[in-house]
């Protein structure tokens, strides 16, 4: 590639390379100014081909073409540009030599919008540890206990045998004695039923 002189066969090895290659390619300090001169070249063809409709139309294709490379081009490095970012925003410490300065400052912005982006949405601001102080016993939450009819929901058994304490339907504890008759949820009342714990003493409706 020529130092102060590209052309379009030029512009379209190196897009053809940034594309094939997984990490940003070289390119020389003056590429994006080469890259303007060749437009303005294109640009200026065009203005002196009016009266020249072969010409006129070779120069119009070839500004089309040189769009094309040139948005391709870019549209590859700035994917690269934004990989590059997140992994700076991560701690991974990546390679960035081949980084034009005219991109330096298009990078400097990713990472802060990546920073920013994640500071205001993964990082809570409302969050806070509140540390148990000694002796004091923790807090548990109320659970609301729902109002229920005896006849509907409970009813009385006969206790068979000692029971270890247990949490009913209505989440309260229960220990049954034996010999007693305890007033209990029906669901808990069929369970013990069966596995022949306790008596039914009326009925279960079912």
């Amino acid at each position: 590639m020529a130092t102060n002189l590209l052309t379009l066969r030029d512009l379209r090895v190196q897009a053809l390379k940034e594309r094939k290659e997984g990490r940003l390619t070289k390119i020389s300090k003056n590429f994006y100014n080469q890259v303007n001169h060749l437009e303005g070249q294109i640009r200026d063809v065009i203005g002196k081909s009016k009266s020249d409709t072969k010409r006129l139309e070779k120069s119009n294709s070839d500004m089309r073409k040189f769009m094309d490379l040139k948005l391709e081009l870019h549209k590859h490095r700035e994917r690269k540009l934004t990989n590059l970012a997140r992994e700076k925003v991560n701690g991974q410490n990546p390679d960035a030599t081949n980084v034009h300065p005219n991109e330096n400052e298009y990078l400097q912005s990713l990472c802060s919008v990546i920073e920013k982006h994640r500071e205001t949405t993964l990082l809570s601001r409302d969050f806070k540890i509140t540390s148990i102080i000694e002796g004091e016993e923790p807090k548990t939450p109320k659970i609301m206990e729902k109002k229920v009819t005896k006849d509907s929901e409970y009813i009385s058994v006969e206790v068979l045998e000692n029971l270890p304490t247990f949490t009913g339907m209505d989440a309260k504890n229960y220990t049954l004695k034996n010999g007693e008759t305890e007033i209990i949820p029906i669901y808990n009342a069929k369970m013990l039923s069966d596995a022949g714990k306790v008596k039914l003493v009326k009925e279960v409706k079912v």
